[in-house]
């Protein structure tokens, strides 16, 4: 029986976890040819975005003099919207399509 079920086996665990690949240069495609899709990543449009970053781009928070650079001000605008505007671990089956 046990042969059985593993030859019946439709689900395989892969070996080497699948390497999982960031949307973040999707944003500006979906900002110019998908907005409603960019709002439902970053719950604002991409009018709205680019308001905000304008508007925080030259504060010193962004800006250090580290040996250690951090991500472009957009990146990491981008990824704080993109955690406050979805609860927890929740993920939506447009997410799971892409």
């Amino acid at each position: 029986l046990q042969d059985e079920i593993s030859k019946a086996r439709v689900f395989n665990i892969p070996s080497v976890p699948l390497p999982r690949a960031p949307q973040l240069h999707l944003l500006v495609h979906f900002g110019e040819h998908r907005p409603l899709l960019f709002r439902h990543k970053l719950c604002v449009d991409p009018e709205i975005f680019d308001d905000i970053l304008d508007l925080i781009s030259d504060h010193r928070i962004f800006h250090n003099n580290s040996n250690n650079s951090q991500l472009p001000v957009a990146i990491q605008l981008a990824i704080f919207l993109n955690c406050a505007g979805h609860y927890g671990n929740s993920i939506s089956l447009v997410d799971v399509s892409q």
